[in-house]
C-alpha cells in the first residue's frame, strides 16, 4: 500500500457503478475531510498510471475534499480479476442501484458462464436472472429507477415495480403513466399489479384506471364482473337463489330510502346520488318489462293486478299466488266480488265455501288459484 497522487489515478471505463449520487458524495468527502480515507482503494498499473479496481467513490470523495493523494493497493491483476473484483465489492452495497447492478453482472457474463457468475457473487442464477431482467426495460424507466435511488429525491418507484412495468414494453407510453401514477398515489407492488392486470384484462378502460385512484379501478371491474356474470347461463337451483337474493336486496335497498336523507346531502351529493337512481331504475325498469313480456306470452292468461297481502298488508301480484313475505295465500273467498259471504257461497262456481276457509284459505283451498277470482279492491290494474 501507498499514496498515490490523484493526478496519476484514471477512473475505470468498466466501473460497475455508472450512477453517482451528489449528496452521497458530499456526505463520503466531509467524512473523509473530517477522518481520512480509512480504506485504501486498489489500483492496477496501466499505462504508466493506475487504473482503479475498486474504490472510485472514494477516489471523487476524495477530490471532492480537496486531497491531492489517497491510500492504495497496487495489484496487477487482469481484466476479467478487475472486472470480477469490482463487481464483488459494489455488488453488496445498498447504495448501488439495480440498473449499475444488472449492468455489471451483464459484463461480467462476458468473462464467465452465468452459472460462475451466480457462484462467484454468492447468488442464485435466477437471482441473477432477475437482476438482468431490468435491462429488458426501455431506457426512459431505467433512468427512472436510477433516480428513484437518489437520495436528494427519493421516490417510490422499486425495483419491483419496474419488473411488473416489463409487460408494458410494447406501449412505452403508457408505462411512462404508471410509474407517475405509482409516485403520485404512492402505490405499493401489490396494488400496481392489480392496476396492471385491470388494465390488460379491460384495456378500453385503460384511459380511466390510470386516471382514477385504485378503489374507483377496483369498483369499474366489479360492475364490469357483474355484467359478465350476467352472460352466463342459469341453472333452475342457482336461479332460485338468484331470486331469493333479489328480494332481499330488493327490501335492503326498500329500507334504506328515507326522503329525510335530503336534508342533510350537498348539491353535489344529491346530484350523485338522482344519478345513481335514474341508473338503478333504468335496470329495473328493463328487467321489468322483460318479466312482464315472459309473463304474457305464457299460457296462464296473465292479468296485471296488484293486491294487497290480507295479513302482512305487502302489495303483490294476484298472480304471486302466496305473499313472498309472509306466505299468506293471496286469493281469498272474502275479497273475490263473486263470493256471498251471506250465503258463503261461490256465484260462479255455485259451490260453498266456508267462512273459515274464506277468511284463511290454504292451498288445498278453491279460491287458492281460482281463474275467477276477482279481487273487489285492486291496487293498480295495468292493461
Amino acid at each position: 500500500m501507498q499514496l498515490i497522487n490523484l493526478e496519476d489515478i484514471l477512473p475505470n471505463t468498466n466501473q460497475p457503478r455508472k450512477t453517482f449520487y451528489a449528496v452521497s458524495l458530499e456526505e463520503l468527502a466531509q467524512s473523509i475531510k473530517e477522518r481520512g480515507v480509512l480504506q485504501p482503494i486498489v489500483v492496477r498499473p496501466k499505462g504508466g498510471k493506475y487504473e482503479i479496481v475498486m474504490g472510485e467513490r472514494r477516489y471523487r470523495a476524495s477530490k471532492l475534499a480537496g486531497l491531492s493523494a489517497i491510500p492504495a493497493i497496487i495489484r496487477d491483476v487482469n481484466d476479467k480479476d478487475a472486472a470480477t473484483d469490482s463487481l464483488l465489492e459494489n455488488f453488496q452495497r445498498e447504495d448501488l442501484n439495480p440498473i449499475d447492478r444488472a449492468r455489471a453482472i451483464e459484463g461480467l457474463l462476458r468473462f464467465m458462464s452465468g452459472h460462475k457468475c451466480a457462484k462467484t457473487l454468492g447468488v442464485s442464477e435466477s437471482t441473477l436472472r432477475r437482476h438482468l431482467e431490468l435491462l429488458e426495460l426501455p431506457p426512459s424507466i431505467q433512468k427512472e429507477l436510477i433516480e428513484s435511488w437518489d437520495k436528494a429525491s427519493p421516490g417510490s418507484f422499486t425495483e419491483a415495480h419496474a419488473r411488473l412495468l416489463k409487460v408494458l414494453n410494447d406501449d412505452q407510453r403508457t408505462q411512462i403513466r404508471m410509474v407517475e401514477k405509482i409516485k403520485s398515489e404512492n402505490l405499493s407492488v401489490s396494488e400496481t399489479q392489480k392496476v396492471l392486470e385491470a388494465i390488460q384484462e379491460v384495456p378500453e378502460k385503460k384511459e380511466a384506471f390510470l386516471r382514477v385512484p385504485l378503489r374507483v379501478t377496483e369498483e369499474i371491474l366489479k360492475q364490469i364482473g357483474r355484467a359478465h356474470k350476467k352472460i352466463r347461463p342459469f341453472k333452475a337451483q342457482t336461479a332460485e337463489h338468484h331470486r331469493v337474493a333479489l328480494e332481499k336486496a330488493a327490501n335492503q335497498l326498500s329500507d334504506l330510502v328515507d326522503e329525510r336523507l335530503i336534508d342533510f346531502l350537498k348539491t353535489t351529493e344529491m346530484n350523485q346520488l338522482l344519478s345513481t337512481c335514474r341508473t338503478l331504475l333504468e335496470e329495473l325498469d328493463d328487467f321489468a318489462e322483460k318479466l312482464r313480456y315472459a309473463l304474457q306470452k305464457g299460457s296462464d292468461g296473465f292479468k296485471e293486478v296488484y293486491i294487497h297481502c290480507p295479513l302482512c298488508g305487502r302489495i303483490e301480484l294476484v298472480g304471486s299466488l302466496k305473499c313472498g313475505v309472509c306466505w299468506t295465500v293471496l286469493r281469498r273467498c272474502l275479497d273475490c266480488g263473486h263470493y256471498d259471504r251471506i250465503y258463503q257461497r261461490c256465484s260462479i262456481s255455485e259451490s260453498y265455501v266456508y267462512a273459515s276457509d274464506a277468511e284463511s284459505p290454504k292451498d288445498t283451498s278453491p279460491s287458492y288459484n281460482c281463474s275467477d277470482y276477482k279481487p273487489k279492491f285492486e291496487r293498480c290494474k295495468v292493461a
